[in-house]
Order: C-alpha cells, then sequence, then structure tokens
C-alpha cells in the first residue's frame, strides 16, 4: 500500500479526475509533477477578484464553491464543484471569474497549472481540450437549471435539489453544510432555508446533526424537487 503524499498516490489522485480519464499513466505521472498540489481548510478562499490569477485550477479532491458578493454583503453562490471539475481566470480557455469568488466547503486539494502549462501540456492535446469542454458545457447546464428553478420552484423543491445535486456521487454519505452556506446554494435567508429543511425532516426525507445532513430516502427527495409528493 502507498503512504499518502507518495508519487504514486500523487499520480491515483490525478486519476481520479475526470479531466484526464483518458491518459496513460506514464502521461499522468508526467503531468502530476507540472501540477503543485494545494491543499485548503474548509472556509478558505482560494481566489479572490481583488487579486486575480492567470491559474487553472482543478478540483481533486472536496468541493469548491464559487460566489459573489452582493451590495447589502450577502454571499451569494453561483456553484459548487467537485473532483473534475476545473475553475480561474485564463482567456486560453474562455475561463472568466470576473466577480466572484472560490473557497474551499470542506477540506479540499487543488491542482495549479500555470497558462504556460496549460498552453503546453493540456491545450495541445485533443484528448483532455475535448473533457474540459465537456466540464465547461456541464458548468453551463448546471447553472441555467439554477437560473429556471429560483425563479420557478419553491424554497423546499430548490433544497431537495440542492441536496441530491450534492450528494449524487455518495448518496449515504451525509451532506456537510451549515444552514448558512444552504441558504446560499438555494437562494433565500437563513431562517426561510432552516424551515423549509424542517419540513424535510419532518417528511423523514432527511435528518439534521451537527452540520451534518443525511438523506434518508434519495429517490423521494429527488421526486420531491421535482414538485411530486409521495402520497
Amino acid at each position: 500500500m502507498h503512504s499518502p503524499g507518495s508519487p504514486a498516490d500523487e499520480q491515483y489522485c490525478i486519476a481520479e479526475v475526470e479531466l484526464f480519464r483518458d491518459l496513460s499513466r506514464r502521461e499522468m505521472a508526467a503531468l502530476s509533477a507540472r501540477a503543485p498540489r494545494r491543499s485548503l481548510a474548509p472556509g478558505q478562499v482560494v481566489y479572490s477578484p481583488t487579486e486575480p490569477l492567470q491559474v487553472l485550477f482543478i478540483v481533486k479532491r472536496g468541493r469548491v464553491r464559487l460566489y459573489r458578493l452582493a451590495p447589502d454583503g450577502r454571499a451569494v453562490t453561483n456553484a459548487v464543484l467537485e473532483p473534475g471539475t476545473v475553475f480561474g481566470e485564463l482567456s486560453l480557455l474562455g475561463l472568466r471569474m470576473r466577480s466572484n469568488w472560490a473557497e474551499a466547503l470542506e477540506a479540499t486539494e487543488l491542482c495549479l497549472m500555470s497558462e504556460a502549462d496549460v498552453r503546453g501540456l493540456l491545450f495541445t492535446d485533443s484528448r483532455i481540450a475535448l473533457r474540459i469542454a465537456e466540464s465547461l458545457s456541464t458548468r453551463i447546464d448546471e447553472l441555467e437549471q439554477r437560473l429556471t428553478d429560483l425563479s420557478c420552484k419553491t424554497i423546499e423543491e430548490r433544497l431537495c435539489g440542492t441536496l441530491c445535486s450534492l450528494a449524487r456521487r455518495q448518496p449515504d454519505a451525509p451532506v456537510k453544510l451549515t444552514h448558512q452556506q444552504l441558504a446560499s446554494l438555494v437562494g433565500a435567508s437563513r431562517e426561510r432555508t432552516t424551515t423549509a429543511l424542517g419540513h424535510l425532516v419532518r417528511h423523514d426525507l432527511v435528518s439534521v446533526r451537527r452540520g451534518k445532513i443525511t438523506i434518508r430516502d434519495f429517490d423521494a427527495l429527488r421526486k420531491y424537487s421535482d414538485g411530486v409528493r409521495a402520497t
């Protein structure tokens, strides 16, 4: 067994990222040597519009929240990025952070690549370029769905959809978010979000304990997010 932090472990982490799934192990090892890791603690900001960086960030472990600050000081979440997704201010790839901030929602590991390395290592490889295009397309679809949900769904339905999205990789694992973080994701106040969460608890769809939300019935929660109520 390889110890954490060893070269083999680093290569394994790269292999987990969807962006590089078409590469050979030798290619992944060469890439990992040019993409240093950065570990983030929960709540740590990795990108600020006040100090823009021309860097490609690749989420390897954990989750990253992209958000904007509203005039009244509220943090409005635009996306939650999971392992395998990319973000950053990199005109070469058409990536724009604009006024977005990025912070870790939990213990997170990122790969960082400079513009020169992106140009030389990623952009010239048609396999990776295709995966990047797929990732960005998915992000656009998710943003469009989020805007539709904000205008057409109740807060309970938005909450169900958000929890399903966050738990889709590991439905049995608890979602580790505070009520304030959830409120930012569903576009509501903390008080209304807490009330809506209590509604889901009473219907035995989720259980809540100290910043952890466990989904009790994933299928029913997904149906609820689409307006289908259990009879």
